[in-house]
């Protein structure tokens, strides 16, 4: 079967049937394709971003790491039932004039639905912490050559490194491996999902990835147009990184309008198991203030 094959039979799988053997088959059959490797080495900084629910404060570093396997029940973009993984948020070590260079922004947009939606309003809370490499993380690049090549100059240089590196495979090698990496960045770019088994295929390849030995990927965040990286590592790499911050922030938003509070925060050695969030000064006022309202009321 060619990759052309291969790539059309996935594109006509029906997902809702949950075909979890078809697409492990179907990804076997790819046989040898090329992909670009990525270290996070010692003193990188990664971002994990999670919803507050119904009161909730999370002061251990457990809340802050990945979801809990017996609470893992369905397919998310890089991990399935079987599998958690613990996600997190990232932006390059070198950043251009006019990109993007918070990477709790990425987490705020991953983890609030009513951003993606102009009409909405609402409130949440958040809860983000800042975790840092210690030992070499290795993750697989899903290149998004045509999606995002020109909202982030990181993406250009994964592209660039991916095409200088398929110069010395076999032509056939080249060609496999150009269309079936195009065909990932649009199943990890998807938008429109409606069921978890709309993530089955980029799940799934994850899985193998795993399998294969490396830690996770690393993929261009779809809730920021690709101005901005998500990370899927799995549950054993995150040993090879530790928590020094933890902290609580609010959004606030009328329809097309977004403000967001600072509402506690604490740096940590990254040893710590427990510890308690200190209070910031309360902003709840100005932030209302700035969208025209005066109680959260008037925006849920």
């Amino acid at each position: 079967m060619t990759i052309d094959d291969i790539i059309k039979r996935f594109k006509t799988l029906d997902l809702s049937k949950y075909p979890r053997d078809e697409i492990l088959g179907l990804l076997k059959q790819t046989g040898k394709i090329g992909y670009i490797l990525v270290t996070f080495h010692k003193g990188k900084s990664l971002m994990r971003s999670r919803p507050n629910k119904f009161g909730e404060k999370f002061e251990q570093k457990s809340d802050y790491s990945y979801k809990p396997q017996k609470l893992n029940l369905t397919y998310q973009r890089a991990s399935t039932p079987n599998n958690t993984m613990f996600y997190a948020t990232s932006i390059p070590d070198k950043i251009e004039k006019g990109e993007l260079d918070n990477a709790r922004v990425i987490g705020v947009f991953e983890t609030v639905p009513m951003l993606r939606e102009l009409d909405s309003s609402g409130y949440q809370k958040i809860s983000f912490g800042r975790w840092v490499v210690k030992r070499d993380i290795n993750l697989i690049a899903i290149i998004h050559e045509e999606t995002y090549y020109n909202e982030n100059n990181y993406t250009r240089e994964l592209v660039n490194a991916y095409h200088d590196f398929m110069k010395s495979a076999p032509p056939e090698i080249i060609d496999k491996s150009l269309k079936f990496q195009s065909y990932l960045a649009s199943e990890f770019s998807k938008e429109n999902i409606k069921k978890d088994c709309d993530y089955m295929i980029s799940a799934l390849f994850t899985q193998m990835v795993v399998d294969m030995g490396f830690d996770g990927v690393i993929y261009p965040s779809v809730r920021v147009g690709g101005k901005g990286f998500n990370v899927a590592i799995t549950p054993e790499a995150t040993k090879n990184l530790d928590l020094y911050v933890a902290g609580e922030c609010s959004v606030y938003k009328l329809k097309e309008h977004t403000v967001v509070g600072n509402d506690s925060i604490i740096e940590l050695d990254g040893k710590t198991e427990k510890f308690n969030l200190i209070e910031l000064p309360d902003d709840r006022s100005e932030c209302l203030k700035q969208l025209g309202v005066s109680t959260i009321d008037e925006l849920i």
